[in-house]
């Protein structure tokens, strides 16, 4: 059985000496996996503003033209034109963009940088930042990406459950609203206070339910932990046998792999605290603790002959008169 200061004392080994290096990668990971893109438009020209009472407008060539030029368009004539349009074909390319991103980038990121810190763990030298991208290449690329999304989409489905209660909480409440023919007259303090005082009971079972209905998605979460660290050693052994061992490596430990993430809400704090950019030194430091946390899981797997160390890539060298070690299998 592992225990927390055992995971983060050998963790705190594996950094000495790269630390920086795994800074820089886990620096490479957040950047690129978190957030999203965002589209500018810049006119070096001039500057062209269609909104308000006093406006300029620069042309390409010849002196600025200043005056009175407005650009005024009742509200419900916007929607109807180009501009509305315009507005809606960029909006739909850039989120057709980020979920493109968001599928087919970002989770093969997360693989690579899990990748880089097994290796950090299994060898002296400190491995070289092309493991970040290790799992683009070809033949590994697909793989990931179709078991990251399975592994998601399943995580995403799970957490439609916290959003029962907002959606039974909200049908009462509007209906109740109907009932009190709220829609039909002038809202009055009286009959405010008593819907309010009315909806308490709902307020509650919508707080309570939220967190109740939660948990199943909280638990899920941790049964697929594993997944991308599995998927790092192995990106080809496909997203059913990567999500069924990551439920039977986490089988057990899911309650302590939470204590053990309650156990860094201290650290993140203090990075939020220094400006939020501490929390980027306290990332190599989590994500060293989950490569042991894994490679312990790992161990355990292996040992209850849940897996093989072959199937998670490694090949077994044996020298005559020393025990078995298993070593990653060359790319």
């Amino acid at each position: 059985m592992w225990t927390r200061s055992d995971l983060k004392y050998q963790a705190k080994e594996n950094l000495r000496g790269k630390y920086w290096q795994a800074f820089a990668v886990s620096l490479l990971v957040s950047l690129l996996t978190s957030g999203s893109g965002t589209f500018s438009w810049s006119f070096s020209a001039g500057d062209f503003n269609i909104f308000g009472n006093g406006s300029s407008f620069r042309p390409w060539h010849g002196e600025p033209f200043s005056g009175d030029f407005s650009f005024n368009m009742p509200f419900d004539s916007f929607f109807g034109s180009n501009i509305f349009i315009l507005v809606l074909l960029i909006g739909l390319f850039a989120g057709l963009i980020a979920l493109a991103y968001s599928i087919f980038i970002a989770p093969v990121i997360q693989v690579g940088g899990n990748r880089w810190f097994s290796r950090n763990r299994e060898s002296q030298a400190t491995p070289a930042i092309g493991q970040l991208f290790h799992t683009f290449r070809y033949g590994n690329f697909l793989p990931v990406v179709g078991s990251m999304f399975w592994m998601n989409l399943f995580l995403f489905l799970w957490g439609l459950l916290a959003f029962i209660p907002t959606i039974l909480v909200t049908f009462f409440a509007v209906a109740r609203m109907i009932n009190l023919q709220v829609f039909r007259q002038n809202i009055t303090e009286e009959m405010l206070g008593q819907f309010l005082w009315e909806a308490m009971p709902l307020i509650v079972f919508w707080v309570i339910g939220s967190i109740a209905f939660s948990i199943p998605a909280i638990i899920k979460s941790y049964s697929y932990r594993m997944t991308p660290w599995i998927l790092g050693d192995n990106p080809k052994i496909g997203y059913k046998r990567a999500l069924k061992l990551s439920m039977g490596l986490t089988s057990g430990h899911k309650f302590n792999m939470f204590i053990l993430d309650l156990s860094f809400i201290g650290w993140f704090l203090l990075g939020v605290i220094a400006c939020g950019i501490g929390v980027f030194f306290v990332l190599p430091y989590y994500a060293a603790v989950q490569a042991e946390l894994y490679a312990t899981l790992r161990h355990n797997a292996v040992n209850q002959q849940l897996t093989s160390m072959e199937e998670l890539g490694f090949i077994p060298v044996q020298q005559h008169g020393s025990p078995r070690q298993d070593v990653v299998a060359p790319d």
